[in-house]
């Protein structure tokens, strides 16, 4: 029998495989696995013997025969591996196994006849007992049980107490610990003069049990397991009634008193703040984003669609991880109440449940019984257990347990002052780590909008808080200053942004216009009003914002209403841009917010002023700068003082920088009068260097040798290309939007002109002088009074040109005198 069962193992390890799993090869085999992809291959391995012969070729046949000895060989190698025995082994292995077999079977029908004997034996008449004897083994059988239903509570103590610790129940599981260990020492007692003990039944537990001291051993380790584990539960966010079982349990296991219950709450509550305080910006911040960009870091700035939704989405972050750290502020400030004050006359909730442990009068009072999640029995601990139909054996005394809790000790209160003490630290304490971590979080934030965004969504949650009003106003107050220093440190940001750029863009500009002095005309104010404004085009992947392109549209035009080159608002723009943001942001606090802010909104005003003076006269002091190198540098070209005459212009009359930058009264005026005083010097430097090119191109007061039949009638053409001169200076200058700075500057510039021509005179003075003199008169006349000293100057030098000319020429002066009246007042 052996040898045959042999043969078969051998055959059945060696015989190749028949089902498609099978095949497939394992680690270690010498050939490849075999894949779907090679069906032709598995075909060959599965074909029936006699078609392998009849339809494939010899070749073919001895590739299969490869192929199944190397597939048997690797098999019972991978047998070897596995068994770690050698091959001998294992078939002596696999022979032992049918013999067990054999023998179970034998033994199966063994007791099969033996059942078959006794059924068909009659049953033997009951013994005859005494009453003695019957109510001895009924108490003996009745302590049996009440020992078994001991050993069963302690037997399925460690599963129940695993599951009630997985499911965070930290106060039953406390109870179930300490209902064992009364268990354990009512199996262990050994007094004589306890007629209860086991030893007075016959039983002896420990020598007939040895398995209860190693149980409760294994039981023991539970306390430390309970404790740690419900010490870490008060981290989390759970209710005051969790959050008081778990301190009850801490009461009754580690037997803490309630001041050190309190500790340890605030102690667990810190370090689950400083988890949600360890949030930390990602390593690409929206900040990133602006200042790489080198736009102005706000939410009116020009920022990709992209860029705007990352700095939105980290603001919603940055939101969630302020609620979430206030959050648990609040809930552990709100469950310290709710668990240790007291409400009046009744006592706090921590020592009611104490109360109701020891006090068995509550149990028959639903009323005054504290939550479920607080109150205990042992009658209710056994009932949901499982098997509890064999805990009702145990003796009244295990089934009525209470832990034992010494209500009048000074363990069990905790003075109120104390209380109240320790909680105002610990809130004091928390709110300053939060306001650090979130000042923090805040500094990437380059919103004055999300700022404000932020602020609204935080004082609403703590008005909807469980907070005192004294603690809402605190954390208010708070976040209200955090968010004014953020918005104070954008908006000193973007002025110095501004005024950098503005510097660096003043600086591009005048080298750009000098490069291209020569090559090209300087744009005009006249030419920027003619130029046709392209219309706005709707795109139409706008959802938002669609009267944006009107706006641009609306600004072209009125830049091209006060004659604003493209050269002069890219100047500056970079200072209106950062005005007109602050005054939408202000705008924009200002309109959603209560009236109740409108003090933040007048502390931010004054706070924020100073700074936009300083950035102000910045300005002023580098237009100071400009216009003394301009003025010192002989070769200036007239171009860059054409554009800086226009930029002060612009900056005093048209430009809305200093009207919408925030300053005060005094700073705004100043900064006008400042700026008046440095275009006026500019326009002096102007218009020396006009006067000078128009008399170097019209060669003014060049003698010219003139003839009776050459007698001038009129002007000559030089004076009249240096009025044309003039005309187009001006006009290239760009001063027609006010119209008395722009009256003052062309009297002065003629009048200017017109003394720089008779100040430079020849001594001796044709026709052609005289009539340009007598013509400078009737321009002078036409001012009136104002120019009369200047006219009875040109009126004096007439008079005596014309006599000198009339004793040299007594014959032209003849035919000349009687005209000259006339013509001069013309």
């Amino acid at each position: 029998m052996s040898r045959r069962s042999t043969v078969l193992s051998t055959a059945s390890f060696s015989s190749p495989p028949r089902s498609s799993h099978s095949q497939q090869n394992t680690p270690g085999t010498p050939y490849p696995r075999i894949h779907d992809t090679t069906k032709h291959q598995n075909d060959r391995l599965n074909v029936d013997p006699n078609e392998l012969f009849t339809r494939h070729t010899i070749a073919e046949v001895r590739t299969v025969q490869h192929r199944l000895r190397t597939d048997a060989d690797a098999k019972q190698e991978e047998l070897r591996l596995m068994v770690g025995e050698r091959y001998r082994d294992l078939l002596q292995t696999s022979s032992s196994i049918i013999s067990i077999a054999q023998s179970s079977r034998r033994v199966l029908d063994a007791l099969d006849e033996s059942k078959g004997a006794i059924l068909s034996q009659a049953e033997p008449p009951l013994p005859q007992r005494t009453s003695n004897l019957g109510s001895v083994n009924d108490r003996r059988l009745r302590s049996l049980q009440v020992l078994s239903a001991h050993i069963k509570l302690l037997l399925d103590a460690p599963e129940h107490l695993w599951r009630l610790i997985d499911r965070k129940k930290y106060l039953p599981a406390a109870w179930l610990f300490l209902l064992t260990r009364v268990v354990h020492r009512a199996l262990v007692r050994s007094e004589e003069h306890d007629e209860e003990t086991w030893n007075n039944l016959g039983i002896d537990v420990l020598d007939e049990f040895p398995l209860i001291q190693r149980q409760w051993d294994a039981v023991s380790q539970f306390r430390s397991q309970i404790i740690h584990k419900a010490t870490l539960f008060l981290r989390e966010m759970i209710s005051p009634e969790d959050a008081c079982a778990t301190l009850i349990t801490l009461h009754l296991l580690d037997s803490r008193p309630l001041s050190d219950t309190l500790s340890a709450l605030l102690g667990q509550r810190s370090k689950a703040l400083q988890l949600n305080l360890s949030w930390r910006v990602d390593e690409k911040t929206p900040a990133e984003y602006s200042t790489t960009t080198g736009l102005v870091m706000n939410g009116h700035a020009k920022l990709p669609s992209s860029n705007v939704s990352v700095r939105r989405h980290y603001t919603r972050e940055v939101t969630q991880a302020i609620q979430k750290t206030l959050g648990t502020i609040s809930q552990t400030v709100c469950s310290a109440r709710r668990i240790f004050q007291d409400g009046g006359d009744n006592s706090s909730l921590i020592v009611h449940a104490l109360q109701s442990i020891q006090s068995e009068s509550l149990e028959s009072s639903a009323d005054h019984l504290p939550p479920t999640e607080i109150y205990q029995s042992t009658h209710t601990l056994l009932t949901n257990l499982t098997s509890s139909a064999h805990f009702h054996l145990l003796p009244p005394s295990l089934r009525s347990y209470r832990p034992y809790v010494d209500i009048d000790s000074s363990s069990a209160h905790l003075s109120q002052a104390k209380f109240v003490e320790k909680l105002q630290d610990w809130f004091q304490h928390s709110t300053g780590q939060w306001r650090a971590s979130t000042e923090v979080w805040m500094s990437s934030i380059q919103s004055v909008r999300e700022v404000w965004t932020l602020r609204s969504s935080i004082r609403r949650w703590v008005a909807s808080s469980r907070l005192e009003e004294q603690e809402k106003s605190q954390i208010s107050s708070m976040q209200d200053d955090l968010c004014h220093e953020r918005i104070l440190a954008i908006w000193r940001f973007e002025l110095a942004h501004a005024s950098d750029a503005f510097k660096t863009q003043l600086g591009l500009t005048l080298s750009s216009i000098s490069r291209q002095e020569q090559e090209t005309r300087l744009e005009t104010p006249l030419d920027i009003l003619f130029r046709p404004t392209p219309a706005p085009v709707l795109s139409q992947t706008l959802k938002l914002n669609t009267d944006t392109p009107f706006r641009k549209y609306q600004a072209m035009l009125k830049g091209q209403l006060i004659g604003r080159t493209t050269q002069l608002d890219e100047v500056l723009s970079t200072l209106e841009r950062c005005a007109s943001t602050i005054q939408q942001d202000l705008a924009h606090i200002m309109g959603v917010e209560m009236e109740a802010d409108t003090a933040m909104v007048e502390r931010l005003t004054r706070a924020y002023q100073p700074a936009a003076e300083s950035t102000s006269a910045g300005i002023v002091h580098m237009l100071e700068c400009i216009v003394v190198d301009v003025i010192d540098n002989s070769e200036i070209s007239i171009h860059d003082i054409v554009f800086v005459a226009q930029l002060l212009d612009s900056l005093m009359v048209s430009s809305n920088f200093i009207t919408q930058i925030g300053c005060g009264h005094s700073a705004m005026q100043s900064f006008k009068v400042k700026t008046a005083a440095l275009h006026d010097r500019m326009i002096d430097r102007w218009r020396e260097c006009t006067i000078t090119r128009i008399f170097r191109e019209n060669n003014l007061h060049q003698p010219k040798h003139t003839t009776i039949a050459t007698v001038p009638s009129g002007p000559s053409p030089p004076l009249f290309r240096s009025f044309l001169s003039i005309s187009a200076a001006i006009q290239q200058l760009g001063i027609l939007r006010h119209q008395p700075r722009r009256d003052i500057i062309i009297q002065s510039t003629l009048q200017s002109m017109i003394t720089s021509w008779v100040d430079n005179e020849p001594q001796q003075l044709d026709e052609q002088h005289l009539q340009d003199l007598a013509f400078l008169l009737v321009v002078v006349d036409l001012f009136g009074s104002v120019w009369a000293d200047l006219s009875q100057s040109l009126e004096g030098r007439l008079k005596t040109h014309v006599r000198c000319n009339y004793l040299e020429q007594h014959d032209t002066v003849t035919h000349c005198t009687p005209d000259i009246p006339h013509f001069s007042r013309e």
